[in-house]
């Protein structure tokens, strides 16, 4: 058995990101929009600055949230091995704010579920924080598998379409 099948649960760490840990998330994002181009075409290019991005995980008022997930002995030292992002909407039918988890990456050949949940917890602990009224997400279909322990069983699958305009710059 090699160490990446052997990693477990109590081996992953996660931790909310800070601006030392901005060249990883970086390079987590570019490893993941590689993975999903092809589903992305209409979405445009990333900018090439990172401002918005600072701005929005550092300053006040935050405007998006991102943890990393490590495996070693100390989180912020360790191997990443994804990464989760999530913003706060407006639902206008609940009259309240939504956690969005806009983004749950994690890398091959890791063991996707157990990274994951652990994710997701940390965007479900701060949905709650914020006291946020839901928590939304589009997920793939390995990681929503209803019948799969530690799966959120009260989520509610709603399928539809997803449209994008993808606005030019300038």
């Amino acid at each position: 058995m090699n160490a990446i099948t052997a990693v477990t649960a109590t081996d992953i760490r996660v931790h909310a990101v800070t601006r030392e840990d901005t060249a990883v998330l970086l390079q987590l994002c570019e490893e993941h929009h590689r993975r999903v181009a092809a589903q992305r075409l209409p979405y445009g290019q990333a900018r090439e600055s990172t401002l918005e991005l600072q701005e929005a995980l550092f300053e006040p008022p935050l405007r998006a949230w991102a943890w990393l997930a490590t495996h070693g002995s100390d989180a912020h030292d360790g191997e990443a091995l994804g990464y989760a992002a999530a913003t706060v909407g407006f639902s206008m039918l609940e009259r309240g704010y939504v956690f969005q988890l806009d983004s749950l990456y994690v890398r091959a050949p890791w063991q996707p579920r157990e990274v994951a949940d652990a994710l997701f917890a940390q965007a479900r602990a701060m949905a709650r924080q914020l006291d946020c009224v839901n928590l939304q997400w589009r997920a793939a279909p390995w990681w929503c598998d209803a019948a799969r322990p530690g799966a959120p069983r009260h989520a509610i699958r709603v399928d539809g379409e997803h449209y994008v305009l993808a606005l030019a710059s300038g």
